[in-house]
């Protein structure tokens, strides 16, 4: 009797950039995620201070798939995701609808001498990343962007100049972009979009409730010609 070996979940590939994480075609999401987590702290030693590009093939995932990737490596890896690569349009379009970034990654040249000097002039605040629930009555502010690996709880408010990516549910108020120069962009992403309000700029969407179609699912909130877009991943 002939046994089929189920599918490799995924293949860690040393780069010159770190590692790419090449995900298989044909493992079911929660084997993938079951195995990385398994994963020694030393597999991705090469991608500690580069950074690390996940090759999804022709695989169609779902957002979920995409989101715990993003948790797994990002959050509990502590890993810089450098880029996505996807040869399937439909799993293409969900990343981009997320705001990451696609396609080859390949390192940026090294800066001219005059342009360090400019770039060291700059004020350039990192990403603030809060791994809690913020609760009612909280209120955070932040001059760049925010990434929460938690709930934004009914009452709880962020307030941010850059983008808004909420990694649990967003039952509270978010405003992505604010003071947002003109010609720039702000989005606000949310694993599950059950907000009070959102805001993006100056533009805010006040008709929120759960006769929505993207109620309690994951979306991203753009700002398109002027107007507020919403699009489930």
């Amino acid at each position: 009797m002939t046994s089929i070996s189920a599918p490799v979940p995924f293949i860690l590939k040393g780069t010159g950039y770190g590692i790419k994480l090449i995900i298989s075609e044909d493992a079911p999401d929660t084997k993938i995620i079951s195995e990385l987590r398994k994963l020694p702290k030393q597999s991705f030693a090469l991608a500690t201070g580069v950074g690390i590009v996940i090759d999804l093939q022709s695989r169609q995932c779902s957002g979920s798939l995409i989101s715990d990737l993003f948790k797994e490596l990002a959050w509990n890896r502590n890993l810089n995701l450098l880029s996505w690569n996807s040869n399937n349009p439909k799993t293409l379009y969900k990343l981009k609808s997320a705001k990451l970034p696609v396609g080859e990654y390949s390192p940026a040249p090294e800066d001219k001498t005059e342009e360090k000097i400019e770039r060291k002039n700059e004020i350039m605040l990192p990403p603030l990343l809060r791994h809690r629930s913020l609760r009612s009555g909280e209120k955070m502010e932040y001059n760049g962007d925010v990434v929460i690996f938690g709930h934004v709880n009914s009452g709880a408010e962020i307030i941010a100049s850059g983008n808004i990516s909420i990694f649990g549910k967003l039952k509270g108020l978010a405003h992505a972009g604010f003071n947002i120069q003109e010609g720039n962009e702000a989005y606000i992403f949310a694993y599950s979009f059950e907000p009070q309000q959102i805001r993006l700029g100056n533009l805010m969407n006040s008709r929120i409730g759960p006769q929505m179609p993207w109620w309690g699912k994951s979306v991203v909130i753009f700002m398109e010609k002027g107007s507020l877009i919403i699009r489930e991943l």
